[in-house]
């Protein structure tokens, strides 16, 4: 491990400091098989792809954020930009929401790469209203 110096704001990103982030499959997959994964970063890099933090600058352009809110998403550690698993990370704005009030930071992080796949899945099976699906091995908390 290295210290890295802390990243500036670029128009249309904002800079989030990291409360939590979590590790998905993805990461793991990147992690357990390097450049043998055609989207791999090159090394050194820093990993994670998953987050909830707190906005603490704004790129110009950007106006659906402000320095405070609290945010998650997935938004890095894959095609050259920083991971999340750092203290900082610079985000593009159209990749990130506000998180939830009614969940903690640790929730939040847990939620990007699952949620996507999640309705990728019921984007490509063509749910629309109406629609019935079944839903089994849900994991319990």
């Amino acid at each position: 491990m290295d210290d890295i110096p802390k990243p500036e704001v670029s128009a249309g990103n904002v800079l989030v400091k990291i409360v939590t982030t979590s590790v998905n499959t993805v990461d793991m997959m990147i992690r357990e098989m390097g450049p043998g994964l055609p989207f791999s970063p090159p090394a050194p890099a820093v990993l994670g792809m998953d987050f909830a933090g707190v906005i603490e600058a704004v790129g110009d352009g950007v106006n659906e954020y402000q320095v405070g809110d609290e945010v998650y998403g997935c938004a890095g550690g894959l095609g050259g930009l920083p991971g999340t698993l750092a203290e900082y990370m610079v985000a593009d704005a159209r990749l990130i929401a506000h998180k939830p009030k009614n969940l903690s930071m640790q929730q939040a992080a847990a939620i990007p790469l699952v949620g996507i796949t999640a309705y990728e899945g019921l984007d490509r099976a063509g749910l629309r209203p109406g629609h019935k699906i079944l839903i089994h091995a849900v994991p319990a908390e």
